[in-house]
Parts: C-alpha cells; structure tokens; sequence
C-alpha cells in the first residue's frame, strides 16, 4: 500500500475522486495542522465511516479544534460520543463567541462541564433560563395547608359535607368517665378524683348536675368524687 505524508496527502486530497480519498486515508502516516485535519475530517463526511476514523485518530492525538470546526462535527457526524471527546480536548481554543454558538445544540451538562475548563462564563440565556425555574421563596408546606384550608371550605358549605351530631348529656358524661374526669369544654379534671373547690366548673357526674346538687343536697351525696374536699360539706 502506498504511504502519504500529511502535506503530499492534503495537497492532492481535493484532486481524488471520493472513493481514492477514502482509499489513501489509510496511507497516511502522520496527522498535520489541526485546521488542516478538521478541514479533511469535514469533506470526508460523505463517507461518514471514514470521516469519523480520521476523527478518532485526530482525538487519541489531542488535537485541539477551533470551536467551528468541532461544532461542524457535532452536526454531520452521529458518534456523539467521540464528538465530545474533540469538545474536551478543544476546550483551550473555545471563547465566549463558541459557547453562544453551542448553546441549545449541545447537551445542557456537556456545555457546563465546557465552561468549567476553559474558565468562560455559561451563555446569558442559559443563565437566565436558570434564574426562571426558581422555586417560589413562599415555602410549599405553606401554599399546601392554605390550598387544604380552603377545600375543607368548600367542602363544608357543600350539601356531601355530614355535620357531627353533638353528644346529649348521658354520652357526654360516658366521654368524662372514659377520659378518668375530663372533658372537652375545658372543665377542671379533678385530682385524686376528690374536689378540687372550683364547683362552679365542676363537669356533670353522679351525685351532682346542671349547677345544682341532687334535691337540695350537699355535694357528699351520691358524688363519685367524694364531695367538696372530701368533707361532704360546702365550705
């Protein structure tokens, strides 16, 4: 097989049919100026095979692309992989001029990780895009009890909405007997199931009702709670 140098291979290159281009690329012996390679690399794409080849050789070389060239690559060759490999390897010739270009093309991660290297800042749109998906400073939990509020609202006022019986008396005085002597109206539990002296609050039980003792007795009679301090008396 006949063997090319990069300048005898570069200056007849344009000469060749499509198919002797491919043929002799494999001749060649050493890779050239970079511009030069990606130039080839681009007019080989009809054969994308070879194109990509070349490509390969030119990335395990670390040949460094302009930003023009790579992104040429990124859009006619289909191995993105290998693509952003010359991407990495070009970082140093990147500017800020390149990024705008790959902005929206390349991959969001691939063209951090760019900036990152070359120390450039990310595109302005990308920047701002960023500054859109924000999350709102009013913290969820906060939006999700105030929306709960009012479906609880509106499920109230709607006729599927059961309002609770209120309990009579007897099931009231079940519900202190059960809780050991309280209730919910926010009575005083008597201690040590004895009176405590507020008798003006003391909840419905045996022995006493309504505010009045049982007939016109003191608390002492028939009270579970031993009557007024235990003595059966008033005072």
């Amino acid at each position: 097989m006949k063997t090319y140098t990069w300048e005898d291979f570069y200056d007849r290159f344009f000469d060749w049919a499509e198919s002797t281009q491919v043929r002799n690329l494999s001749g060649l012996e050493a890779l050239g100026p970079v511009d030069e390679v990606a130039e080839v690399i681009i007019e080989l794409t009809h054969t994308e095979r070879a194109a990509t080849r070349l490509l390969r050789r030119a990335v395990e070389a670390k040949c460094e692309f302009k930003g023009e060239d790579v992104f040429e690559f990124y859009c006619l060759l289909d191995d993105e992989k290998l693509v952003y490999e010359a991407f990495r390897n070009s970082v140093n010739r990147f500017t800020e001029k390149d990024i705008e270009l790959f902005y929206g093309d390349i991959d969001d991660d691939m063209l951090i990780e760019i900036c990152e290297k070359a120390n450039l800042p990310l595109p302005k749109e990308m920047l701002e895009e960023e500054e859109d998906f924000e999350e709102p400073e009013e913290p969820a939990e906060e939006y999700v009890e105030e929306f709960i509020e009012e479906d609880i609202e509106e499920y109230e006022d709607s006729d599927e909405y059961e309002r609770p019986r209120k309990k009579g008396f007897f099931g009231l005085l079940g519900s202190i007997l059960a809780s050991g002597g309280s209730n919910n109206n926010g009575m005083k539990k008597h201690r040590n199931r004895s009176c405590d002296g507020d008798c003006a609050h003391c909840p419905p039980h045996f022995g006493y009702r309504y505010g009045r003792w049982y007939y016109g007795r003191d608390h002492h009679h028939g009270c579970e709670f031993g009557g007024n301090r235990c003595s059966g008396s008033m005072d």
